[in-house]
């Protein structure tokens, strides 16, 4: 058994390429094994710094909507969330700026949520008034993709208010790698779980500006995989997700360490293989003679009925 450590900093990346997906080049000879080797893989170590943005491109698109008296949509304003991580006092004077003479919004600290008045005059055109939150439920308390009228007496929103769009990392790793037996995740859209790439998940748990850390230090198995390259490894792509499956742009520089190691097969699948192997030979071989015989019995029961 040998191990090979791998040592990636995003921030020795190819210039083209960003901290959310970049490529590790292998020198060649590094990663290799023999017809009787394996690799396994394991994430020993992972940290970066908490200074990527909750409100950014995957959470901060929405919709304000009015339908007329006959439930038309009348008009749609496309509207973004300051891009940053701002806290709740932040978010409600973003809102109350980027929908000013439409509606205010207050903020109930017991509750955790907001309430969201409508002050826009109700005309034929403009009757009822919507917001809808794209991509920036958390933010709004609401449900993404789902329309949810203001009114004038106010409408609470549906759910508490989380300014953490992004409550976990994903590392997933592509390329030049097979991984032998594949890690499975949910579909965002059903119940059925899909193959996964993922090598690495940590919890985002600590405040802004601070590191998020991740040590295997008992050595423990929990991010250790069977590889299925039968010769060697030319390269491989890191690529970082948030807990929804969606990359994140703006991701800060990281370090991971990624150990490779070469393991020798066990004799025992090398001799149960072989054994395999014998009795398929022996079942041809017993099925020959069989059909020999069969062929001699067939062959003297027509010579004795055309003796008869």
């Amino acid at each position: 058994m040998s191990k090979i450590n791998i040592y990636v900093n995003s921030k020795n990346r190819k210039s083209d390429e960003t901290p959310s997906n970049f490529s590790v080049i292998i020198p060649d000879g590094l990663l290799k094994v023999n017809k009787d080797e394996y690799f396994t893989l394991s994430v020993n170590s992972f940290y970066c710094y908490n200074d990527f943005y909750q409100s950014n491109v995957n959470s901060n698109y929405f919709n304000l909507i009015f339908r007329n008296s006959s439930n038309v949509v009348y008009s749609t304003q496309k509207l973004y969330l300051n891009l940053g991580n701002p806290n709740i006092y932040d978010l409600l004077s973003d809102i109350n700026t980027k929908l000013s003479g439409y509606l205010t919004c207050s903020y109930d600290n017991i509750k955790n949520k907001i309430t969201y008045t409508r002050i826009y005059a109700q005309t034929s055109n403009y009757y009822t008034m919507y917001i809808n939150a794209i991509n920036s439920g958390c933010f709004f308390g609401l449900n993404n993709n789902v329309e949810t009228i203001i009114l004038f007496s106010g409408s609470e929103s549906i759910n508490p208010i989380n300014i953490n769009s992004i409550r976990a990392l994903s590392v997933g790793m592509d390329g030049d790698i097979s991984f032998n037996n594949n890690n499975m995740e949910s579909n965002l859209n059903n119940s059925v779980y899909k193959a996964s790439d993922l090598i690495f998940q940590t919890a985002v748990n600590v405040p802004k500006g601070f590191l998020i850390d991740y040590q295997n230090i008992d050595g423990g198995d929990s991010f250790k995989f069977t590889l299925g390259n039968h010769d060697r490894i030319k390269y491989f792509i890191l690529s970082v997700y948030d807990q929804d499956g969606n990359t994140i742009a703006d991701m800060t520089d990281y370090i991971i360490h990624i150990q490779f190691t070469i393991n020798k097969k066990s004799q025992k699948e090398a001799l149960l293989k072989s054994l395999i192997d014998y009795n398929k030979q022996s079942y041809l071989i017993l099925g020959h003679i069989f059909d020999i015989f069969n062929n001699l019995y067939s062959y003297f029961v027509k010579k004795l009925n055309s003796n008869v």
